[in-house]
């Protein structure tokens, strides 16, 4: 059942947000009978990864991940952690399988070559190329392709060849028209323009915007939206217009609560930390906001007691300050560092 929307949207600030403990959730009052805007803050990376957030359990929600360039490998919450790919590959967060869950795999702009963990080894593209893995088939899994920025022109393995855009667009692809296709698409940040073609051309945005189309509504199609690095500020068509983020935070779309619609969300790098705010439809009063377990031996970040005993291959964090009794032996030197490097 998809939740019903409203435009009538509590805008919680950031200022508030860093003050919650990490993990926390936060309720705010509800807009009206049935809806409340709920936000959560959740420390899952290090500054040099590159956010890959998607689906990579089939359970409809985006799990949070990141790609750390440097060793290639990837975290990704409630996973096992994994190393796929090396420096200087580009990650690629797309379902190739069509299995309704993401496949981890990288692009080798220096060779071309698509790296599918457990799926297939592909040369397709060249240096100086975007990677646009989607559905384009409409078969549900993702097909490889590329957008050339020099000519503007499309690769799309086994579908189409096909000149759309002009070299300094940003490719947003997307199925526009909800054929169940992907439809070609670019956004010029010099005039605020989109083109979608075959379906529309609509300015929407100003020179520095980030582009961040997505299904804000609820109903199946995705909305033109963009983020504005300057003020944090989401302006989404037709839907919402919301301040969340700062300058510096990278936006990331999707469904990560499993409302049905598209939540505002950044990642800071500089902290490593999501911002998540979604709504959610309730005819209760909201109640206490539950706290994630955060083991005091580990002050400046939030990992759980056991069970289960972690190691330090399977988090993310490095180099920081451990107290006793340490119930996961991170310190193994007893000097008060966890995780050294």
């Amino acid at each position: 059942m998809r939740v019903r929307r409203t435009v009538r949207m509590v805008v919680a600030s950031v200022a508030a947000l860093v003050g919650a403990g990490a993990g926390s959730l936060v309720a705010a009052p509800a807009v009206d009978a049935a809806t409340v805007v709920r936000t959560s803050r959740v420390v899952w990376g290090m500054n040099g990864d590159v956010p890959v957030a998607g689906d990579y359990t089939g359970d409809g929600r985006r799990d949070l991940a990141v790609w750390r360039p440097s060793t290639g490998t990837w975290y990704i919450q409630g996973l096992p952690t994994f190393s796929w790919g090396v420096a200087g590959d580009v990650p690629v967060v797309a379902d190739f399988t069509g299995d309704g869950r993401i496949d981890p795999a990288v692009w080798r702009p220096s060779t071309g070559t698509w790296y599918i963990r457990g799926v297939a080894k592909v040369v397709w593209g060249l240096q100086g190329d975007v990677p646009v893995a989607r559905d384009w088939n409409g078969t549900r899994g993702a097909d490889l392709a590329v957008w050339r920025p020099s000519t503007g022109t499309w690769y799309v393995r086994g579908v189409t060849t096909t000149a759309w855009g002009l070299n300094g667009d940003v490719p947003v692809p997307r199925d526009w028209n909800s054929d169940g296709r992907s439809d070609l698409a670019v956004w010029r940040p010099s005039t605020g323009t989109w083109y979608l073609r075959g379906i529309a051309t609509v300015a929407w945005g100003l020179n520095g915007d980030v582009p961040v189309p997505a299904d804000y509504s609820g109903d199946g199609r995705p909305e033109l939206a963009v983020w504005r690095p300057s003020t944090g500020t989401w302006y989404e068509r037709g839907v919402a217009t919301v301040t969340w983020g700062l300058p510096g935070d990278v936006p990331q779309t999707g469904d990560f609560l499993g409302t049905s619609a598209a939540d505002q969300v950044v990642w800071r790098p500089s902290t490593g930390t999501w911002y998540l705010r979604w709504q959610e439809v309730t005819t209760s009063p909201t109640p206490p906001a539950p706290t994630t377990r955060c083991d005091p031996s580990y002050p400046t970040i939030c990992l759980p007691p056991p069970p289960p005993d972690l190691d330090c291959s399977q988090i993310p964090y490095r180099n920081f300050p451990v107290r006793q009794p340490d119930p996961h032996r991170f310190d193994a030197d007893h000097d008060g560092i966890g995780c050294e490097s």
